[in-house]
């Protein structure tokens, strides 16, 4: 159920009846024990160990709030964190090592097989983990007192819409829902409907009908021309943009039926006009939890400007690095956090329509170009990747047809290619009118005439059968 987002959108509907049924200061009971069921959907042994983490961290909140001194609370904090950090090691960091170390030694000419570790990775982990460190060190710094209540606290880090890939929302605004009771909402309830059926249609419409293209081009990307890998790159551009985003609008759309309000994890993040205005767009649940938690403890901007240099630098290292156990993620992480600190963040907002179009285009461009390690298999295959697609480009007649082939591998590829780039198109023209129309300063809404678009092309084009979500690998 957890990696089929239609079963999971048929389970809320199920939980929804039995919901609103209850009393709102009880309808917490319920969300729980959703979320302990959608879990043990997936593995009760993975269950197992995300509610002992969970209750680890509640238990650890409550000692940190109750020692006075401040070595005694920084003491309770590590005893609080370090478990969990050790639990994600293990699970999904322990074989990168391993390989790593045994690399090196090879290179020193004491060759060693790494130890592996055969162990199926929980689901949600770097999600959930990151949700108890920040409860933990919110605790710790003054921001809020530790939450009393372990089953609000359950229900906040297992929230079942957002265990699998975010967003990460903090503790405070859920768990202060919580205490108030969840209640429905109209207004709330209409934007949650909204919100799953852009995300469907971002999800299923268009990333799934991109995936097929740029994984059998990035299999094997000699096999085809440079034409080829470089559509592929933009091609998994906005496949992981729509798969992700898509994948937060139906979380954050479920948790709004559900009464329950979480904040924007998006906002058309390929408009930006530059690497911080990216970052300030894209992921935004990950971005600030490393700027709250990574880069400001570091020191932040208050510091020299070398050391600023290097917590920029670490903090992206860090954002690489939580997104998976290769060396292709740190390299990711490297080129932003090296673009981040060469960026200008002033002149930006007064720049005229021509030069705002050539500094969306050029930080787009900059952006699949770092996309391309971020999904190749090594580093050698990333630069391999890139090679091909500059040596070999070509708008040769038959470059272009043999360009187009591998989205069917028959004569149909050509209307798949031209359905693409319509949808595209569309997904275009909506997000120009959140960036720059009349509506971009309002809250988030779906107009009847998009909402109709929108649900015809689920329903009439959408692709089922590709239901697993990129980012929960992550």
């Amino acid at each position: 159920m957890a990696s089929n987002i239609m079963l999971t959108l048929l389970f809320l509907g199920v939980v929804l009846v039995v919901h609103y049924l209850a009393p709102p200061r009880d309808r917490w009971k319920l969300l729980l024990t959703a979320s302990l069921i959608f879990y043990a959907s997936a593995s009760l042994w993975m269950l197992l160990l995300t509610g002992v983490s969970a209750c680890w961290s509640w238990f650890a909140g409550g000692r940190i709030e109750e020692v006075h001194t401040e070595k005694g609370k920084r003491g309770w904090l590590l005893f609080g964190i370090l478990p969990l950090l050790g639990v994600l090691f293990v699970f999904k960091y322990f074989n990168f090592f391993s390989a790593s170390v045994a690399s090196v030694l090879a290179l020193t000419g004491l060759p060693a097989a790494p130890l592996v570790l055969k162990l199926m990775l929980p689901l949600g982990i770097s999600y959930y983990t990151f949700k108890m460190i920040s409860y933990l060190a919110d605790i710790y710094l003054g921001k809020r007192g530790s939450e009393p209540h372990v089953g609000y606290y359950l229900t906040y880090v297992l929230f079942f819409p957002q265990i699998l890939s975010g967003p990460i929302e903090r503790s405070e605004s859920f768990l202060e829902q919580l205490h108030r009771g969840v209640y429905y909402e109209g207004g709330l309830f209409a934007e949650g409907i909204q919100r799953i059926l852009l995300g469907l249609f971002k999800k299923m419409v268009i990333a799934n009908r991109l995936g097929g293209y740029v994984d059998t081009v990035f299999a094997s990307p000699g096999e085809y021309p440079g034409l080829a890998a470089v559509m592929a790159a933009f091609f998994y551009s906005f496949q992981l943009y729509c798969d992700f985003s898509g994948y937060s609008d139906i979380a954050i759309g479920m948790g709004n039926l559900l009464g329950i309000r979480s904040r924007q994890n998006f906002r058309c993040p390929y408009f930006a006009r530059n690497i911080r205005d990216f970052w300030n767009r894209w992921h935004i649940s990950l971005s600030s939890w490393l700027r709250d938690y990574v880069y400001i403890p570091l020191g932040g901007s208050r510091v020299s400007q070398v050391k600023r240099g290097r917590n920029v630098l670490l903090t992206f290292l860090a954002s690489g690095l939580w997104h998976g156990d290769n060396w292709t993620f740190v390299m990711w992480g490297g080129i932003h956090g090296v673009w981040n600190l060469f960026s200008r963040k002033k002149g930006v907002e007064a720049a005229g329509t021509v030069r705002r179009i050539w500094q969306t285009l050029v930080t787009f461009l900059g952006i699949t170009l770092g996309w391309v390690f971020f999904r190749a298999e090594s580093l050698p295959a990333a630069v391999s990747y890139l090679r091909r697609a500059v040596l070999g480009f070509s708008l040769s007649m038959a470059d272009i047809q043999n360009s187009i082939l591998p989205f069917t591998g028959d004569n149909t590829c050509a209307a798949y290619f031209l359905t693409v780039c319509l949808f595209l198109l569309l997904l275009f023209l909506y997000e120009w009118g959140q960036v720059y129309g009349k509506g971009k300063d309002q809250e988030f809404s779906l107009s009847g005439g998009w909402m109709v678009v929108m649900g015809m092309s689920v329903a009439l084009f959408g692709v089922f059968g590709a239901s697993g979500f990129l980012y929960a690998q992550f």
